[in-house]
């Protein structure tokens, strides 16, 4: 099974609406206070008040500067992503956080015409958003979350004043953030689905149907600040595990595995030496890419060369290519969308008679297709021990029979 956690806007969705509504799910506010401050921000105060809205109680959650505080501190994408990076964070809430500004600064680049370096945020570059989009990443690892899916977006009606003035709703960037995501418009007047909000939404959900079976845990409001007469300014969050298939509907392919889209990087390369190749490949998986990978090409005037390949996120798209001009003597960078079918993997830890080793599971329609060690652990183990890698390997592939998974 896998821990899921489905995002219900009903009434919209913001930064801090996310965190109250994980906080009432059972985020201690403790913990949260502990993993933000490996954030090398300036000074501000976390408000948690327990309130009920027409009947219905849940989390009003804000974040208040501190008194030497400038509210509308500004920031530029990169200084937020030093500032993430260079924090001591779990690397899970370090990705998906630059992840969601990433997916921010180029929604605000294409509203504005401008490149991603040269956007400088207002709204979302102070402390109260770097802290809602940091602590959601926090809270979704605090409960262990796997997937998320959401319902369609509740954007509003009217009008909204920000930084750029007045504009009808939905504002510029949270125009471009749910382009292709399921939205509906609301009587209800005002803003519903912030920036921040969209941006955390649409970076995390993959599911947006609706169509996968779950047994329900728990559930938790987060609530907005304001109020109206139509509807309770609330977001609900429901935190679950996705069943296997036999557990829930008739299996489908969609159910064997799932769907994503990557984006596949290329250049063809036949001025660069084999070692220089060898690096690039290896930061380049360091730096999150999927995959990276060469094959062997004729060029131009018979020339020998290498035809380098790198499949990423494509939120990911542009800070690859950086890499690659960066880091390689290519001149131009050729990139596509594509899909590919996962199968559902887990990890698990093996007792084993040389110690504890890490094995990756792979599972189609629940049957266990594919058990591997993990790399890293059998060759720190086989050099720990002496133990030539091939003999180790064949060693612990035969535990891993003997205890039942085949």
């Amino acid at each position: 099974m896998s821990r899921i956690l489905r995002f219900d806007p009903f009434n919209g969705v913001s930064g801090d609406m996310i965190l109250g509504a994980l906080i009432h799910l059972g985020l201690p506010v403790e913990k949260l206070k502990e993993e933000l401050g490996k954030l090398k921000l300036e000074e501000y105060e976390l408000e948690v008040d327990e309130i009920v809205r027409k009947g219905i109680q849940g989390i009003n959650f804000r974040v208040r500067p501190g008194k030497s505080t400038s509210h509308h501190h500004s920031r530029g994408f990169l200084e937020i992503q030093s500032l993430i990076d260079e924090s001591e964070l779990d690397s899970w809430v370090k990705e998906k956080a630059g992840a969601i500004f990433r997916r921010l600064g180029e929604a605000e680049a294409k509203v504005h015409k401008t490149s991603l370096q040269e956007v400088h945020f207002h709204e979302v570059g102070a402390v109260d958003a770097i802290v809602d989009i940091v602590g959601a990443c926090i809270g979704c690892h605090y409960f262990g979350v796997e997937l998320f899916e959401s319902a369609p977006l509740n954007l509003g009606s009217g009008t909204v004043t920000f930084s750029h003035g007045t504009w009808p709703v939905p504002a510029p960037a949270t125009a471009e953030l749910v382009t292709d995501f399921p939205v509906f418009m609301d009587q209800v007047q005002g803003e519903l689905t912030t920036p921040t909000g969209a941006a955390i939404v649409t970076t995390l959900v993959e599911e947006r149907t609706g169509s996968a079976v779950y047994r329900y845990e728990r559930w938790g409001f987060g609530a907005g600040d304001r109020e109206f007469e139509e509807i309770p300014n609330m977001l609900r969050l429901v935190l679950g595990n996705r069943l296997p298939e036999h557990e829930g509907a008739s299996p489908g392919p969609h159910e064997a595995w799932h769907e994503e889209e990557i984006c596949l990087l290329e250049a063809n390369i036949d001025d660069m030496d084999g070692e220089m190749v060898g690096h690039f490949l290896e930061l380049a998986l360091k730096k999150k890419a999927l995959d990276a990978y060469c094959t062997p090409v004729q060029m131009k005037k018979s020339r020998p060369g290498v035809k380098l390949s790198v499949l990423c996120r494509p939120v990911d798209r542009e800070r690859m290519a950086e890499l690659i001009f960066r880091e390689t003597t290519t001149l131009g960078v050729r990139w596509s969308l594509d899909q590919r079918w996962l199968l559902s993997r887990e990890v698990k830890w093996l007792e084993t008679d040389y110690g504890k080793i890490a094995i990756k599971i792979a599972r189609h329609k629940g049957e266990i297709v594919n058990v591997t060690p993990e790399y890293e652990d059998l060759k720190a183990m086989a050099e720990r021990m002496s133990i030539p890698l091939k003999t180790l390997r064949q060693h612990i592939m035969g535990q891993i029979i003997d205890q039942g998974y085949e």
